[in-house]
């Protein structure tokens, strides 16, 4: 549903090409997309990269797009990585959509997500002081690199003709990271929308940009005021004025208000706003208003935030444990601790907690060793209050396991090491997979020994403790041998006996079975089964049909350490029974057929009904006669001899009288 609905927003974005009449084209304005080519595109939705759902519906969308709507492309993070200035243009505003097309195709996510600088380079591109302008800002995540992205595009918008964004969050989950690109929409009187909102924003196009075909006649200034620069928009206690640059009566006045709407005559003026709630004031002076647009006047009441921090320990801490941060500061929403690399941009962020969990708070250390910084960031706007200096200091870690083990051997390995955190675990893989690699695995929380079942193919392996599931901070080789295993049962069997098979294997260990499939069955597949726990030796019950089998034994569902190969012969059975009874009598119907199993019974069903409808029955391991009660409705029935809950090996038909 969430890709679905990713394909539909972006869709949507065509309505803002698409929709608009012929004669409102020319004065719809330059446009420009700007898709996210950081590393987080390669996050899936559904199983599908979200840069490749991005690259399918762009290429839709430009096939659908009228030749004479002018576009372009900007793309960021896709040549570098750690890069905040890897920005391109790979589009000019009017390009052939042929090579706009081409340029998506090709980008391959890796770095980082320089959206303030991106949104930039896209208003000077489309020269949005001079002229209408709109940004399509596509991505997934929150800024890596300038402090305050929802800031420069209110400063854009503050200093644009008529400058716009909407912004589309792909599978942003993140509080902090939906709060800031919904900012830089809603600072710009643009349209945020995440993957489930897809529906609401098709509509919102369809009745704002699509459903204005006509040039602005009008001169209309909003007038908003936020909780410091590009931070929340203040919804309502605002007294409001506007009054002429050189001095004069005011020409627009309101007390209790939010965001206001106001026409007022071209000219310049200076824009006041007051909070009675807390005093706090705020101006803009010599706004110029022009004829016939339509402009957003945003001012940011101003007050003192502060934080402190305290960690302990303090100064210095294990790498991949839990340091306690106390700290003070506004408790605003969005408020987190974080722990980066000491100097990291402004924007980074590591381990985080928000502060509305309590205090203190508890942050997990990097495992890697080194100098940090523990901070307080501000929720919106996005800056840090506070930071605090605390090193990483490298943690140990101990393996005692055996040299050797059988594949498939489930070993104890007693270990010591730092605290237990997320992502700390035991495992065995070969020795040259990348850290994050584990085959079985046993978390470090559950205590010493750990459990691990060895791999099933013979070789050289290493068992590892893995830290944060990044980094080794231990290993220990072992040799695994390769496992054996015997079978021994009866050549031929009849459909649905079940047969005695004798085995030797290895240690059982779970998913360790012996069962019946076909000779050409995938090593996961089964029938009848035993669990090689449960001991030698196995009881199976051969398939119903007729033909030729193997009897297997299956290491940890997966690999086939022995066959037997079997035939299947074709089961029979006889019913003698009473051509009629009466409705409600019970009769005695004597049969023969296969020994006893599971599902093997003698019924009396409606004649043409379905092969396993009936309307009273008797197992067979009751033994013959079967007593069967008939139905109390007269009429045509048949007899018949169930084997496995499956198959009709025999029938006889009854005329049931009233």
């Amino acid at each position: 549903m969430a890709a679905r609905a990713i394909r539909l927003f972006i869709s949507a974005i065509a309505l803002f090409f698409i929709a608009l009449p012929a004669a409102a084209q020319e004065g719809a304005g330059d446009s420009i997309l700007v898709l996210d080519g950081s590393g987080s595109m390669w996050g899936q939705i559904e199983g599908e990269a979200k840069i490749t759902i991005a690259k399918s519906v762009l290429a839709e969308l430009l096939n659908d797009l009228p030749a004479e709507r002018r576009l372009g492309l900007i793309a960021y993070g896709h040549r570098r990585t750690g890069d905040c200035a890897d920005i391109e243009e790979l589009a000019a505003v009017g390009a052939d959509r042929a090579a706009i097309a081409d340029a998506v195709q090709k980008l391959n996510p890796k770095g980082k997500t320089p959206m303030a600088d991106s949104i930039k380079l896209a208003a000077e591109k489309l020269k949005y002081t001079e002229a209408k302008s709109t940004v399509i800002l596509i991505s997934d995540g929150i800024e890596t690199c300038a402090p305050d992205p929802c800031g420069v595009a209110s400063a854009l918008e503050e200093a644009g003709a008529d400058f716009t964004v909407h912004v589309v969050g792909f599978d942003v989950t993140e509080e902090n990271a939906e709060a800031q690109l919904r900012c830089i929409a809603e600072n710009t009187g643009g349209k945020y929308v995440s993957a489930s909102d897809a529906g609401e924003l098709t509509e919102a196009l369809e009745e704002t940009v699509a459903a204005a075909p006509e040039a602005v006649t009008e001169t209309k200034v909003r007038l908003r005021a936020t909780e410091l620069e590009g931070g929340p928009v203040i919804e309502e206690g605002l007294s409001w004025t506007v009054t002429p640059a050189g001095g004069g009566d005011p020409v627009f006045s309101e007390d209790g208000a939010g965001v206001v709407d106001v026409e007022i005559e071209p000219g310049t003026y200076d824009v006041a706003v007051s909070r009675a709630s807390d005093g706090l004031k705020g101006e803009a002076k010599s706004v110029r208003i022009n004829a016939n647009t339509w402009k957003t006047v945003t001012i940011a009441l101003t007050f003192p935030v502060e934080a402190t921090l305290r960690a302990e320990p303090a100064g210095e801490a294990v790498a991949g444990t839990n340091v306690q941060v106390f700290w003070t500061g506004p408790d605003r929403r969005g408020d987190f601790i974080t722990i980066v690399e000491k100097g990291a941009d402004r924007g980074q962020y590591g381990p985080y907690a928000y502060t509305r969990t309590g205090n203190p708070v508890e942050i997990r250390m990097p495992v890697d060793p080194g100098a940090y910084e523990i901070r307080y960031r501000l929720g919106q706007p996005i800056r840090t209050l506070a930071s605090i200096d605390i090193t990483a200091i490298p943690a140990e870690a101990t393996l005692e396991g055996p040299d050797t083990a059988i594949a498939g051997e489930e070993i104890t390995v007693a270990f010591t090491g730092p605290a237990a955190g997320s992502g700390d675990w035991i495992t065995v893989v070969k020795p040259d997979d990348e850290p994050n690699k584990y085959s079985d695995y046993y978390y470090t929380r559950q205590g010493s020994p750990a459990t691990i079942r060895v791999p099933l193919e013979a070789g050289a392996y290493e068992l590892r403790f893995v830290q944060g599931g990044k980094k080794i901070i231990a290993r220990q080789p072992i040799t695994v041998t390769a496992a054996t295993a015997t079978l021994s049962a009866k050549d031929t069997a009849i459909a649905g006996e079940t047969v005695s098979v004798e085995f030797t294997g290895p240690a059982p260990a779970s998913g360790d079975w012996i069962t019946v499939t076909a000779p050409d069955a995938a090593p996961n597949k089964y029938t009848d089964y035993h669990y090689t726990r449960n001991g030698s030796p196995a009881e199976i019950r051969m398939p119903l049909d007729a033909g030729d089998y193997e009897i297997r034994f299956v290491q940890n569902n997966k690999k086939v350490l022995a066959r037997k190969p079997i035939t299947v012969t074709e089961a029979t059975a006889t019913l003698n029974g009473p051509s009629s009874a009466k409705a409600g009598e019970t009769v005695d119907v004597a049969f023969t057929g296969p020994p006893p199993g599971s599902g093997d019974y003698v019924a009396i069903s409606k004649m043409g009904s379905d092969d396993l409808n009936y309307v009273s029955y008797s197992y067979t391991r009751n033994g013959s006669p079967a007593r069967l009660r008939m139905p109390n409705e007269p009429g045509e029935y048949e007899l018949r001899f169930i084997h496995g809950n499956k198959k009709v090996l025999a029938r006889a038909p009854i005329t049931v009288t009233p």
